[in-house]
C-alpha cells in the first residue's frame, strides 16, 4: 500500500439539504457505502469552486467533530458541533466534506482506496504487456471502470469486474488484468 501522509485531505462527499430544525444535513458520499463518516470523526467542510452569493455568517472552511450520523432512505444525515439550527445547516449546502488520511478506516485484506492505487501500472497477463498507468477509477452504476492511460496518452477503459481483474500487487504497484483478444 502506498504510504499516505496523515495530514493529507481525502474528499469523501458533499453536503446536501438541511434536515429538520436542529442543524442536521444530508451528505452525498462519493463512495456509496463508506463507513468513514461516523460519530467522533473530525470533518473539514470546504466551499467547492468559486464562492457564490452566500450569507455573511457562512464560513468558508469549517473543522468540526461529527456528533451524530443516522441513515434516512440510505442517505447519511449528519450533525456536527457548532451547527444547531436549520439556517446554519442550510449555509453548509454544497460544501465538500473531507477527512484527514489518518481518520480513514483500515480496509480488509484485498480492498483498496482508489486514491492509493492511482499511478499503478496495469498489465495484461494474457500478453504480458503493460497497458499503461491507472489514471482514475470511474464509479459507474453497473460497475467501476479503470481509466488507464497508455504511454502514448490514449485512454483505455477496462471494467473492474472479476472477468477482467486478476489482482493488485501493492509491493510492485501493479494491477493485473486479463483482456479478451481485440479488447485494445
Amino acid at each position: 500500500m502506498k504510504k499516505r501522509t496523515n495530514s493529507e485531505l481525502v474528499n469523501i462527499g458533499r453536503v446536501g439539504s438541511a434536515v429538520g430544525l436542529r442543524g442536521e444535513f444530508r451528505v452525498t458520499l462519493y463512495a456509496g457505502d463508506s463507513e468513514n463518516l461516523k460519530e467522533g470523526k473530525v470533518l473539514l467542510l470546504k466551499r467547492a469552486g468559486k464562492k457564490t452569493a452566500m450569507p455573511a455568517d457562512a464560513a468558508s472552511d469549517i473543522s468540526a467533530v461529527c456528533t451524530g450520523v443516522r441513515l434516512q432512505k440510505n442517505t447519511p444525515v449528519v450533525r456536527i458541533e457548532g451547527v444547531t439550527d436549520r439556517t446554519a445547516a442550510e449555509n453548509l449546502r454544497g460544501m465538500e466534506v473531507y477527512l484527514t488520511a489518518d481518520e480513514l478506516d483500515e480496509l480488509p485484506e484485498g480492498e483498496h482506496y482508489v486514491r492509493d492505487i492511482i499511478g499503478y501500472t496495469v498489465r495484461d497477463i494474457a500478453s504480458g504487456t503493460d497497458i499503461g498507468t491507472l489514471a482514475d477509477v470511474i464509479q459507474n452504476t453497473a460497475q467501476s471502470i479503470l481509466d488507464v492511460r497508455t504511454a502514448e496518452g490514449r485512454q483505455v477503459l477496462i471494467p473492474a469486474v472479476d472477468a477482467f481483474m486478476r489482482g493488485i500487487d501493492d509491493d510492485a504497484e501493479l494491477i493485473s488484468v486479463e483482456l479478451i483478444p481485440g479488447f485494445i
